[in-house]
């Protein structure tokens, strides 16, 4: 008890001192809030509470987007990029620790939220079929990682109606292809859902069985 009292103080000191530094212009917030995420980082490692390590891996994605924004890419908007790939990053950690399916999710989509940003603010033209694209390669990782030993096979599924649509979008988008597509589109999610949905009951009365 007196160990974390100890450590809680020093960490109180640290915040002080950073705020201190903030008020008398020595640090911008952004630096502050880097110092203090490396300083609840150590101390996860020093005292193993995973409350420090979602607080110093939280702190550090928000920091980093600002400053790699600022210094390494100041002619490009990259801050929804390095936003959610940090986040995306962080949940993959607590992924590691926690291994819970959710952060698994979050933490492969939202990189690819953030690949599919920064692609449309570096491209011309319509580049939508990316997203989808994306997600599919996200939701198949998923799958590998996640799901696939213990036979549960609808991040495949959903991998592959994500490919398939960005196969469409990019057809679509192209003016030698002229058909209905929104009207294909509209047929087609419903069919699609249905099939998973078919898929899933047969899976779990065979389970039963």
């Amino acid at each position: 008890m007196r160990k974390n009292n100890y450590f809680f103080g020093l960490l109180l000191v640290l915040i002080g001192v950073l705020f201190l530094l903030l008020n008398l212009r020595v640090l911008s917030f952004d630096w502050l809030l880097f110092i203090l995420s490396v300083g609840f980082i150590i101390s996860y490692f020093i005292q193993g509470h995973i409350g420090y390590l979602i607080s110093g891996l939280t702190l550090l994605a928000i920091s980093l987007v600002s400053l790699l924004n600022e210094y390494a890419f100041p002619g490009v908007n990259i801050k929804g990029f390095l936003f959610l790939w940090a986040f995306g990053i962080v949940s993959l950690v607590l992924y590691v620790r926690q291994r819970s399916k959710a952060f698994l999710i979050f933490g492969l989509i939202l990189p690819a939220l953030g690949t599919y940003n920064l692609i449309e603010e570096l491209a011309y033209g319509d580049v939508s079929w990316t997203l989808y694209l994306l997600f599919g390669i996200a939701f198949y990782i998923i799958y590998i990682v996640g799901y696939s030993k213990s036979g549960i096979e609808w991040p495949k599924h959903l991998s592959l109606i994500m490919v398939v649509i960005s196969i469409l979008f990019l057809l679509s988008s192209k003016t030698t292809v002229k058909f209905g597509f929104w009207k294909f589109i509209s047929y087609l999610w419903p069919i699609l859902l249905i099939g998973i949905g078919v898929k899933i009951i047969y899976n779990m009365i065979k389970i039963k069985e």
